[in-house]
Parts: structure tokens; C-alpha cells; sequence
């Protein structure tokens, strides 16, 4: 993967973060990652809250939630519409995995990405949360 420059456009910047994802490629996602990101996670589950700087959103936010989904499934991230004006981008996505106990995780998500320098610097999720917690946590 490329490393970012200031020059990136926002939209493609948070493109190559949402391919990582898809493959998996951590270091990928992380070199689009401000080092002083913050990521918004909504709801009341264990995951929901405010994630500041790549530590946490690595080792807090994404290791909880692949601790979550089964290690040999895949992540597919399926994006429906990208919307992007300035620094700003907007994507709705389907996001589609498989949890430990074997069940399918698909779940709808609307987020809102910041870019500054060509690096996200903020990512605000929307999604069901109830699904969300009672599908991964086995909580409403």
C-alpha cells in the first residue's frame, strides 16, 4: 500500500482504508490512520465510546472486535454510496463477517470520515447497535 501524502483526496484516502479492512492488511489501514485519530463508536455495548490515537482504536476497538468474529472468517466491507465534499466523506456500507459461535454477522453502517494531511483524523459510526451487542456480546 501507498503511504498517504497531503495531496490524497479524502475520498480516496478512506477508500484504501476500507480495502484494507477488507484485506485484512492492518499495517495498511494504520499508515491511513492519523496517529491522533479519534474514532466515534455509538451504543452502550462494551465497544461503544470514543477510541483517541491508533493504539486504542488497534488494540482496544479493532482487537475487541475481531476477538468477536470467528479467526478464519472473512471481513467483507460491501460500500453501497460514497459521498465526499473537502475533507469530509460520507460512506454506507455493509459490513459482513462471521462470529465465533458460527452466526452471521451482517450489519448496515453509515460513517462519517475526517481527513487532514491525507490521513483520517476521524471516523463517527452509525449502525444498529442493538443487533450490534446482542449478536456479538449476546446483549441487547
Amino acid at each position: 500500500m501507498n503511504r498517504p501524502t497531503a495531496d490524497d483526496d479524502a475520498k480516496s484516502v478512506v477508500l484504501r482504508y476500507l480495502q484494507a479492512l477488507r484485506e485484512k492488511d492492518l499495517n495498511g489501514a494504520l499508515e491511513l490512520l492519523s496517529p491522533e485519530a479519534v474514532f466515534h463508536i455509538p451504543g452502550s455495548h462494551p465497544l461503544a465510546g470514543a477510541f483517541h490515537g491508533t493504539a486504542e482504536i488497534v488494540g482496544t476497538f479493532m482487537a475487541s472486535l475481531n476477538e468477536r468474529l470467528a479467526p478464519d472468517a472473512g471481513y467483507a466491507v460491501d460500500v453501497k454510496r460514497v459521498i465526499a465534499e473537502g475533507d469530509h466523506v460520507a460512506v454506507e456500507c455493509v459490513s459482513r463477517s462471521t462470529t465465533r459461535n458460527g452466526e452471521p454477522y451482517v450489519i448496515d453502517i453509515s460513517a462519517l470520515f475526517t481527513v487532514a494531511d491525507g490521513r483520517i483524523s476521524e471516523m463517527r459510526e452509525y449502525f444498529d447497535t442493538q443487533y450490534f451487542a446482542r449478536t456479538l456480546f449476546g446483549t441487547d
